[in-house]
């Protein structure tokens, strides 16, 4: 006959263990560590066909970044993870940017995100939360003004463009990177 506690200790919490290792949250943080991703939104219906035309200029000029799109089911889902840092990028219709940044419009339920231009092509915007270090927005600018393929528009908004990016676009060298991001670069590859 089996002894129940045999049964417990040596069977169920041992398979206990190795699906709880498995779980695949841990993982999404370390893939969004590991790539660039730029947030869309299915409601901006020119959203994310638009982050997949900058992708594509990215993979040739800034390879490592590793972009990949990423898409939100609605404008809540892109303010949960936009206000929660969760997210740095995001690609918008410059209306939906300016809403989002005033939490009126489509965002009138929720608070003011503050959020930074990266690059405006026009009716787009690609805009990062201002926590985002100037080197990578540097990074990003050049990358897409080398792509040629994109012609940056004037800044006639009124959302304010990011440090590293304004930098980029006076033609002054990268800004040096925080010292959190150069020793976690000694850890590990990220763009």
């Amino acid at each position: 006959m089996l002894n129940r506690r045999f049964f417990i200790k040596f069977v169920i919490f041992p398979i206990s263990l190795v699906t709880m290792g498995h779980a695949p949250w841990g993982q999404w943080q370390v893939y969004r560590m590991r790539h660039m991703l730029l947030l869309s939104v299915i409601e901006d219906e020119k959203s994310y066909p638009f982050s997949k035309q900058i992708i594509e200029s990215l993979e040739k000029t800034l390879p490592e970044a590793r972009a990949r799109p990423a898409r939100a089911r609605g404008y809540r889902r892109v303010y949960n993870l936009l206000s929660t840092d969760q997210m740095p990028l995001a690609v918008l219709s410059k209306d939906i940017a300016i809403s989002l940044l005033y939490g009126t419009g489509v965002f009138s339920d929720f608070s003011p995100v503050s959020m930074n231009i990266v690059y405006d092509f026009g009716e787009m915007v690609l805009i990062a939360r201002p926590k985002m270090p100037d080197s990578h927005t540097w990074r990003i600018a050049d990358a897409l003004i080398r792509s040629e393929k994109f012609v940056p528009s004037i800044n006639n908004t009124e959302i304010p463009l990011h440090n590293g990016a304004k930098i980029r676009f006076m033609n002054m060298p990268i800004p040096a990177e925080p010292k959190e991001l150069e020793e976690s670069k000694k850890k590990e590859s990220i763009y």
